[in-house]
């Protein structure tokens, strides 16, 4: 029809792609190693099921955009099929795929599948050019560039209908049943013409599709839209290990830790930034952006994304002929014997700003404000992992600047000196059971007597006023359902999960192997925890240093022994109506957000659910060590959380928890709101305790 116009625009259009490319992949080569090629089997099934099938596309609370997400992802796919024939067309007239001519039934399904989501990719597309033009939807980057993709998609996707259509009235032919979109076009437009005319609009039609795959092809790497040649890779490449579970430095055998320049991060990390479309998803839910903090996820993975995209504009042959193989010493992770492949000149690293600082990419306020409640993570359509990524800027600040918040030195000093962020006396860990006749493994071990759980009670529950009456109620629980546990009393040291989480690995990497030596030597393999943090810690991160123990949220402790008969609480008369507020690290991160509740409808309590709730939940503020840490941007996150349990509950109820931290910031913002009188926080331990005799 047109083979050399359309050679000179594939050819010309490849060349300019493969040299675009050239500078997105550099960033890429003097990266970080990163194994993600390991257990290929379940990284396809990822790949399948939330990269092909889009599970994570229609979820709360952006459905309606999720299905026109999902709508314009499957035409996308279809008109693959569409570009290939166009790309044959432009040599032969009569070309077709094998089994999809109009001749075969196979391709007659084919052709009719391809209108009808012709269709709904163009609707959803519509969606979104409603979002950014007439709704102007806050969470989206509003910007030329999305108007711009939205039109070359609905360009590529009616050019292929122009060309079926086109190819109808070459033939003059009746509207088959199978081209119901297509046949229309032909009638209404094409109706008329002569042979000749048609095979002139289809050749049309063929060079303007091409061209418009090529310049959409071309568009792609430079801008957000990066994602639709990244995103799905990105999801193969997700990490396998839990959610809550942060990577392991090498303190031994390295001599820097964290991520101080770009070229710390690992591949794995650029390639992140280079999926996110920007869409806006995870700060629907984000504490700290909804509160009005300098922290907005895909803002971070824009600037980094940016920055990589200068340095990969240093020149190509200067860069490539300095470039070093080398074997470093290591990068304080875990995999540090992967080291660099590539790494740049001296001269090029000096020249690179830091990624955080004053005159870095990032400010220190957006690295100090995360929480990690993990929702940015779980919001992401292709898996993005930024939650590592700022613990890793704020390592390198703890472990090789010194360079933190002032609370946090407090933090650290107590946990080093005591085993606990407030700093208190360790021989006072016990004294909140001193009349309750509570075991301890040391005088177990002296009786020569075994016993089966563990209860780590944890700094809270030892040391905290409010919380000590949680861990009392959770004392009367177990010794009521005739539960074989222990404390260790002053044994037992904090889990470091806010050490961890500040970014101090070191301290956190001593007291977890304190703790792991305890736990060992009296032969725990079965734990309760009270506290989320403390159970994540100890279930997903403690494995690291050979620590492998049976951990259970006190939650579902009593939910399992009510289930099996072994506690049998009465009903709980309530006044005024309960809600439940899901801590981030038991509902998020680690999935459990039934058992609370059925610990609650145990005493006959009703939940009044809020609309973020369950893995939707809302950080109450203390995650990521921001619970030792002074709170002055914007609005206090507890109390926008308050705020939304008041209006649940009629400004007159009790909110439920399940965790040390969010118990005392539910409590205090119950009482910086001006609640006081009308509303009160209580732990589900307490509400089950209360209906014991």
């Amino acid at each position: 029809m047109a083979p050399i116009a359309a050679t000179l625009i594939i050819v010309g259009g490849l060349a300019l792609f493969l040299w675009t490319m050239s500078y997105r992949i550099r960033p890429l080569l003097f990266a970080r190693k990163d194994v993600r090629w390991d257990d290929p089997a379940t990284r396809t099934e990822k790949l399948l099921e939330y990269g092909i099938g889009q599970k994570r596309m229609p979820s709360k609370p952006e459905r309606t955009a999720g299905m026109a997400h999902v709508w314009i992802f499957v035409a996308f796919l279809v008109a693959q099929l569409g570009t290939l024939t166009s790309f044959g067309l432009a040599y032969d007239p009569g070309f077709s795929l094998p089994f999809l001519s109009h001749e075969a039934r196979f391709g007659q399904i084919y052709l009719f599948t391809k209108d009808c989501i012709d269709i709904l990719g163009s609707l959803g597309v519509a969606v979104f050019l409603y979002y950014r033009l007439v709704q102007k939807k806050e969470r989206m980057t509003l910007s030329w560039e999305g108007v711009f993709i939205l039109c070359m998609i609905l360009g590529v996707l009616w050019t292929d209908v122009f060309i079926d259509a086109a190819a109808l009235a070459k033939s003059a032919g009746e509207v088959p049943w199978y081209l119901p979109v297509s046949g229309r076009v032909a009638q209404w437009f094409l109706h008329g013409l002569s042979p000749r005319a048609a095979s002139s609009a289809m050749t049309a039609g063929v060079l303007l599709h091409i061209a418009i795959v090529m310049a959409f092809l071309n568009f792609l790497p430079i801008g957000k839209h990066f994602h639709i040649i990244t995103g799905l890779p990105t999801v193969f490449f997700q990490r396998l290990t839990p959610q809550g579970q942060l990577s392991k430095l090498d303190l031994e055998h390295s001599d820097k830790f964290g991520v101080a320049k770009l070229t710390d991060l690992s591949w794995k990390e650029i390639l992140d930034t280079y999926s996110c479309t920007e869409c806006g998803r995870c700060q629907t839910y984000c504490p700290t952006y909804d509160t009005g903090k300098p922290l907005t996820h895909k803002e971070m993975n824009r600037a980094i994304r940016h920055h990589a995209q200068q340095v990969a504009a240093l020149p190509l042959g200067a860069l490539f002929s300095r470039l070093n193989r080398i074997q470093p010493a290591g990068d304080g992770h875990a995999a540090a014997a992967e080291g660099h492949g590539l790494e740049l000149p001296v001269e090029l690293l000096e020249r690179l700003p830091p990624l955080v600082g004053d005159n870095g990419i990032l400010p220190d306020e957006t690295i100090w404000a995360c929480t990690t409640c993990g929702w940015c993570e779980q919001a992401c359509p292709v898996f993005i992992e930024h939650l590592p990524r700022i613990v890793d800027m704020r390592r390198h600040l703890v472990l090789m600047e010194s360079r933190f918040p002032e609370e946090a030195a407090r933090v650290f000093k107590g946990m080093e000196g005591q085993g606990n962020p407030w700093g208190m006396g360790s021989n006072r860990r016990a004294e909140w059971c001193a009349d309750l006749n509570v075991r301890t493994a040391a005088s177990m071990k002296e009786a020569a007597q075994e016993f089966e759980w563990l209860f780590f009670v944890g700094c809270a529950g030892s040391f905290d006023e409010r919380q000590k009456k949680v861990s009392r109620a959770i004392v009367k629980i177990l010794q009521t359902a005739g539960v074989d546990f222990v404390i260790l009393g002053e044994e037992e040291t904090c889990n470091g999960d806010s050490a961890r989480r500040l970014g101090n690995e070191y301290l956190f990497q001593a007291l977890a192997q304190q703790n792991i030596e305890t736990f060992n030597r009296h032969g725990v393999t079965k734990i309760i925890t009270q506290c989320p943090h403390c159970f994540n810690t100890l279930a997903n991160e403690y494995p690291q240093f050979g620590g492998h123990f049976k951990v259970l949220h006190h939650a579902e402790v009593i939910a399992q022994l009510v289930a099996d008969g072994k506690l049998r609480p009465g009903q709980v008369q309530l006044d005024e109506p309960v809600t439940f507020h899901d801590s981030c690290y038991l509902a998020r991160h680690n999935g459990i957000s039934e058992a609370p509740r059925q610990a609650l409808i145990s005493i006959g309590v009703k939940v009044k659910e809020m609309e973020r709730s369950r893995t939707e939940t809302f950080c109450c503020g203390a995650g990521g060590g921001r619970m030792w840490l002074e709170e002055t941007i914007g609005q206090r996150i507890n109390q926008n959380r308050i705020e939304e349990a008041a209006r649940t509950v009629g400004e007159r109820g009790t909110v439920a928890t399940s965790c040390p931290f969010c118990l005392t910031m539910i409590k205090d913002g119950i009482s910086e709101t001006g609640r006081g009188e009308t509303m009160q926080a209580k732990d589900i331990a307490e509400l089950v305790a209360s209906g014991l005799a």
